[in-house]
């Protein structure tokens, strides 16, 4: 199932398509803009792939760019097993006949993406990591993240939300009341997800990522917001560190989404750093 269209943006035409690739035992949704070298977008843990709605349009004026919902989210099919994201990502490359790309992912998609930088580096242009989670990394968990799972498990999604607007997380989206909005939907839409996070469900290479950080060979982009969480500014700081050759771009006045809550400022480092 796809669908396909031409628009026009800045004066030259961009092909888009989207639809359903039936790839590694499952659905995913992706769509597709632009033409040239494909960059891939991975979205986060507690949203979907419209997270990336203020980026494809300015990517798709230079590259061919490409988002999905992972597995279990948005309109990608739930997981009936355990899987692996890293697979996934290959699987949807093959299908849509790409060879090499620059991977761009945020929080888990951030995992995602280190991951299979370093499973394929053949395939990885570049490699992009935003407000990045970090297998193997033993910093003590975000205590109002926490709980606000755990209201979200005893009184659904709003509540969940709402407790979240707590956290660090989203303290960029307060004072933002339509970025605020496009993360209600998107996270309360999504809170089914969590579940598939549970230890067991998501696949991941034996070595925890942080001690094979020093074996990226991708030209990387670490990128943060200022008002993120402590722990995932350490986190920022340890692979802008140990990547070798790796840069690192904060995004003033941002917490863990940038692309929604701050786009321009996100978009005008993206794209220096991709040209």
């Amino acid at each position: 199932m796809w669908i396909a269209a031409i628009t026009v943006a800045a004066g030259r035409p961009e092909a888009t398509a989207s639809g359903i690739a039936d790839v590694n035992g499952t659905h995913l949704y992706y769509q597709t803009m632009g033409r040239g070298r494909p960059v891939v977008l991975v979205h986060g843990g507690l949203v979907d792939s419209r997270q990336w709605d203020d980026q494809m349009g300015p990517l798709a004026r230079q590259f061919r760019t490409v988002r999905y919902d992972l597995r279990g989210y948005g309109q990608s099919a739930a997981p009936t097993g355990p899987f692996s994201p890293i697979e996934d990502l290959r699987a949807l490359l093959d299908f849509l006949k790409i060879e090499r790309a620059t991977i761009v992912g945020l929080s888990l998609g951030g995992m995602v993406a280190a991951d299979f930088a370093l499973e394929y580096p053949d395939r990885t242009d570049r490699l992009v990591l935003v407000g990045t989670g970090l297998r193997g990394d033993t910093q003590p968990p975000d205590e109002k993240s926490l709980n606000a799972y755990r209201v979200g498990a005893r009184e659904g999604a709003d509540r969940y939300f709402e407790a979240f607007l707590q956290a660090d997380l989203l303290a960029g989206v307060r004072n933002r009341p339509a970025a605020r909005e496009r993360m209600r939907l998107m996270m309360t839409d999504n809170f089914k997800a969590l579940a598939y996070l549970a230890p067991g469900t998501l696949l991941y290479p034996a070595t925890p990522t942080i001690q094979r950080l020093g074996d990226i060979r991708a030209p990387t982009l670490v990128m943060i917001g200022s008002l993120d969480s402590p722990i995932l500014r350490n986190i920022a700081d340890t692979i802008a560190s140990k990547v070798p050759g790796a840069r690192k771009a904060t995004i003033e006045g941002a917490s863990h989404h940038p692309p929604v809550e701050t786009p321009q400022e996100f978009n005008r480092a993206l794209l220096k750093f991709l040209r």
